[in-house]
């Protein structure tokens, strides 16, 4: 249960091992996970539930991951979304940024994931103004 001062995370894997391990990390940085293990469930619970984050892979075996993310970005566009995907081309992170991402993390690389996934959901809490879009944008170059 989320507690006062705590971030709340949508984490959509269809790997329960992953989301496990993605609960017990990022419970260690205070922020709360919900689990998603298919797109379908994944949107549910987006219209359900407000979440600081969504921590996205890119394959399910309902869908895609990317129109995932456009449609998450569409709804609520100051949400801040992160892929964390076994896709580690340079393509794909493209695809994933413009998808609207702002930031794309390949597995196994986890040293980095806490840390992104916090000064992602600090910069959406900024005070919206012209400049919140660059903010993010200077971002994905330097955490992508």
């Amino acid at each position: 249960m989320k507690t006062p001062g705590q971030f709340h995370v949508l984490y959509a894997d269809d790997n329960e091992d992953a989301c496990l391990m993605m609960s017990v990390l990022l419970e260690l940085v205070n922020i709360e996970v919900v689990a998603a293990g298919t797109v379908a469930e994944a949107w549910r619970l987006s219209q359900t539930e407000h979440f600081d984050l969504y921590l996205l892979d890119v394959r399910f075996p309902d869908g895609d991951g990317l129109e995932l993310c456009r449609r998450l970005h569409e709804d609520a566009p100051r949400t801040p979304i992160i892929f964390y995907s076994g896709d580690a081309y340079e393509t794909d992170r493209q695809k994933g940024l413009a998808a609207g991402a702002v930031g794309y993390l390949t597995k196994p690389h986890i040293n980095d994931l806490a840390e992104m996934i916090l000064m992602a959901i600090r910069l959406s809490k900024r005070p919206a103004t012209k400049n919140f879009g660059n903010s993010l944008s200077e971002s994905q170059t330097r955490i992508g």
